[in-house]
């Protein structure tokens, strides 16, 4: 993502912001009814969802100033086959870390790349009203 007029630290911000605004309804819409803001700076925004049923995913973002603007690397990826609430969920997620598996998401979108074109969408109308 290219942010021509806003510096990493305002991108940070901004974002924080938008997951902060998210209604239940628009949470609900994005699988991620429950977060945590894990980081937040002018390099790096970390964010931890749960879906209902407490599959664990994150949203990383990188942030790189570029000329007076900024340039966002975002992924959203699911970070194991068993939900959290699993017995020894996180060692047995280790042992299938090489089984692929897929989120759909609606309209045939991976619920990944959903995630992301809505959020993306959600900060840069966020920074366009700033």
């Amino acid at each position: 993502w290219e942010f021509t007029t806003s510096s990493p630290d305002e991108i940070s911000a901004a974002l924080v912001e938008v997951l902060q605004e998210l209604g239940p309804d628009r949470q609900s819409k994005l699988l991620m009814p429950n977060f945590k803001v894990a980081r937040a700076d002018s390099r790096k925004v970390h964010v931890l969802t749960w879906t209902n049923a407490e599959w664990l995913d994150s949203l990383d973002v990188s942030l790189a100033p570029v000329g007076r603007g900024c340039v966002a690397t975002a992924s959203f990826y699911a970070t194991g086959f068993l939900p959290t609430w699993f017995p020894l969920a996180p060692v047995v997620n280790v042992a299938f870390a090489w089984f692929p598996f897929a989120s759909p998401g609606p309209r045939g979108e991976m619920l990944q790349d959903f995630r992301l074109r809505v959020i993306k969408a959600l900060l840069v109308k966020k920074l366009e009203g700033s």
